[in-house]
């Protein structure tokens, strides 16, 4: 009698947990972004309300720089996140290509920003004037990219 008592909680509790998993993965599917771990991702995808501009010629870059976006890295030259270093007055061209998933770059205080791009999306580029000594941060602004280490510094010298 014990046997077969413990055979049906058995049995119980794997239905419950096939009715649990079903109804988790149903969610997911029909397109609950919140309960997706990409959420932020496909928001911004769906939404592109950065403010985006397209690229502004200024004429001959005096300094390009070629950067890839991956999983919560810059990379330059095999570099991660690379220091990029300019001088006071430059007129800078940041070329960036997304090599895996969606990213854009971006430095606030030059008013510098790419498009969001993906892989299939090709290169994008910002130029602006290095207008302002200092060192600034430049980023990722897709979901938490940025607090998840997507981020370099630009150093602007006399």
């Amino acid at each position: 009698m014990n046997k077969l008592l413990f055979g049906g909680v058995v049995v119980l509790a794997l239905i419950v947990g096939v009715i649990y998993l079903a109804m988790v993965l149903g969610e997911g599917r029909e397109g609950n972004l919140d309960a997706s771990p990409m959420a932020d991702d496909m928001r911004e995808m769906e939404d592109d309300s950065s403010g985006s501009q397209e690229p502004v010629d200024m004429g001959e870059p005096d300094v390009t720089f070629v950067l890839t976006g991956e999983n919560f890295k810059f990379v330059k030259d095999g570099a991660d996140n690379p220091e990029l270093r300019v001088k006071y007055g430059e007129v800078v061209r940041v070329e960036f290509i997304s090599t895996q998933g969606f990213h854009d770059w971006v430095v606030d205080e030059f008013g510098a920003a790419t498009s969001k791009v993906r892989p299939e999306n090709g290169m994008t580029y910002v130029e602006f004037v290095a207008d302002e000594v200092g060192t600034f941060e430049y980023y990722c602004s897709v979901g938490e990219h940025r607090a998840n280490g997507m981020w370099g510094r630009l150093i602007v010298s006399d």
